[in-house]
């Protein structure tokens, strides 16, 4: 038999469907939205902070410095950036030099001409030497009249014994030889030969023949003596050189001069400061002359004396084209020129 649809029922009937209100579902999204959201942006950060603390350097609790012996310390292994310096350069040489003209046949006059048996003498003219005779102090005596010397060296000869009486009393030092013309060396050089006198120079090998040098002695006990061997003297041996002098003829040295006087006290004349840096370096002149061939404008020799005084000497070679030696010198500072007998010029600077 039919039923009609609508008579039929199901054995389980479903519940019946709820209606979905619409607010409710809006907030239940919105709370899964701010949810979603909050995860990210806490993710964010974390990562953030993360990366943070990673790059940054914590110093450790005890740091250690290195002492880099510049007295600059860095911490860890953080170099400390130094200040940069500006140099200073050096000051520049302002001395102002001009030229002279000099004559060639000049470099055999001077006070530190070296005569010897390699390097012959130019005799002094009779003008640039003076007698003693009315002209010396009694400071000293002479063994002759009409003994001369070179006019460069009477002035500071005077000094000297002036100085040595005033320190010591003594004026009896007698100036045994002085300056000799061809004639009386080659005489003395005779005598010599013969066995009637000391060893002496050939005439023109002798700085006799310069007027720069002399001998001295002195008489104790009724005879003639070495300065040096006679008590009281020393004075002049330890202070000659403060004058201009040096001994010309040491006893170590005659290998280098080629004369033995060790029989007498031959002193010579050759300037300040140049007698005084013989002394304290031991040269002879023939040794001194050759150094300073090494010493030129721009390179001299600097030196300083025991007064403070300072000096600058320099070599000027004489080997050029002409009859004259063009020599720079300082414009404004005090100078002196010698020739050195042998190639060329000595100038030297007081600054």
């Amino acid at each position: 038999m039919s039923k009609n649809y609508d008579d039929y029922k199901p054995i389980n009937p479903a519940p019946p469907r709820k209606r979905r209100n619409p607010a409710l579902a809006f907030v239940q999204y919105a709370i899964i939205i701010l949810l979603v959201a909050s995860l990210m942006l806490s993710g964010a950060y974390f990562i953030m902070l993360h990366m943070n603390e990673s790059g940054k350097k914590t110093p450790p609790d005890n740091p250690v410095f290195e002492d880099n012996g510049n007295d600059e310390t860095t911490a860890d292994t953080e170099e400390t950036t130094k200040p940069e310096e500006t140099p200073v350069a050096p000051p520049e040489n302002t001395q102002k030099y001009k030229e002279i003209e000099v004559g060639k046949d000049q470099i055999n006059k001077g006070y530190l001409i070296l005569v010897n048996a390699e390097h012959k003498v130019v005799y002094p003219t009779a003008d640039e030497l003076i007698d003693f005779d009315g002209n010396k102090p009694d400071t000293y005596m002479m063994s002759t009249n009409g003994m001369k010397a070179n006019k460069i060296a009477f002035d500071p000869i005077n000094d000297l014994f002036k100085a040595f009486s005033d320190a010591t009393g003594k004026k009896d030092v007698m100036f045994w030889t002085a300056f000799r013309d061809e004639a009386r060396q080659a005489k003395v050089y005779d005598d010599y030969m013969n066995g009637r006198d000391d060893p002496t120079a050939k005439a023109g090998e002798s700085d006799h023949n310069t007027g720069l040098g002399i001998i001295l002695r002195v008489r104790t006990n009724g005879a003639w003596r070495k300065l040096t061997d006679a008590e009281g003297y020393s004075w002049l041996v330890e202070n000659a050189y403060k004058y201009g002098f040096i001994e010309r003829y040491p006893a170590d040295k005659i290998d280098k001069t080629g004369l033995d006087y060790t029989q007498r006290y031959y002193i010579r004349y050759v300037g300040i400061p140049h007698a005084e840096y013989m002394k304290k370096n031991n040269l002879c002149l023939e040794e001194y002359v050759n150094i300073l061939k090494s010493f030129t404008l721009g390179a001299g020799l600097e030196f300083t004396s025991e007064n403070g005084t300072q000096y600058e000497i320099y070599y000027v070679n004489a080997d050029v084209e002409g009859a004259v030696v063009k020599i720079p010198v300082p414009e404004d500072k005090e100078y002196s020129i010698s020739g050195n007998n042998i190639d060329g010029f000595i100038v030297t600077v007081k600054k």
